[in-house]
């Protein structure tokens, strides 16, 4: 339980479901419905989580909550993505929306050898939680770029491929200037 109350006391670090100027942890009910990776977890699985492993958090009040997850939401949702979950996510859109990030992915086996870049803003191995938000409302393109491009564009010399991805900004995403 004490780790439960930790948890919550530092969603307002983690938060970027709402964007509000008041605290939306402070809208929960007693009793919140939790998601993991879009399973319901209980108390004690939310409890043991690793702040490390955590991509994203969501928090979901009043009607915005029970309209996506009916009467078991009345206290509200907290949606919990992983960093492993959020990375399958979007490696499956981007392979969906373009072809040749499909045939580079099939051939490298991974996207250790890739550096993400969202409208310009280079990301981190810590920002699944920013590529996973990508989605058929905001993405508009998605361009390769080589070893060559990516060096004399962004002063990055240790990938291989630039990935180079133009989305609309996410709608109610708190600090979304920054990531996007």
């Amino acid at each position: 339980m004490k780790r439960f109350l930790i948890i919550i006391l530092l969603l307002p670090a983690l938060a970027f479901g709402q964007n509000t100027s008041t605290n939306p942890a402070n809208k929960l009910g007693p009793n919140p419905l939790k998601i993991l990776d879009s399973v319901i977890i209980s108390n004690e699985v939310f409890g043991d989580l690793a702040a490390y492993n955590i991509a994203s958090l969501t928090i979901l009040t009043d009607t915005d909550a029970t309209n996506k997850y009916g009467e078991a939401a009345k206290d509200g949702a907290v949606i919990i993505t992983t960093k492993a979950f959020a990375k399958k996510h979007y490696i499956a859109y981007f392979r969906k929306v373009s072809a040749q990030y499909n045939s580079i992915y099939a051939t490298a086996k991974s996207d250790s050898s890739f550096q993400y870049i969202i409208n310009d803003k280079i990301k981190t191995p810590k920002d699944e939680g920013d590529l996973s938000l990508i989605n058929d409302e905001i993405f508009i393109s998605l361009e390769i770029l080589s070893a060559g491009d990516l060096k004399s564009k962004y002063g990055i010399d240790n990938k291989q491929y630039g990935i180079l991805i133009h989305c609309k900004i996410p709608k109610n995403l708190t600090h979304a200037d920054e990531k996007f």
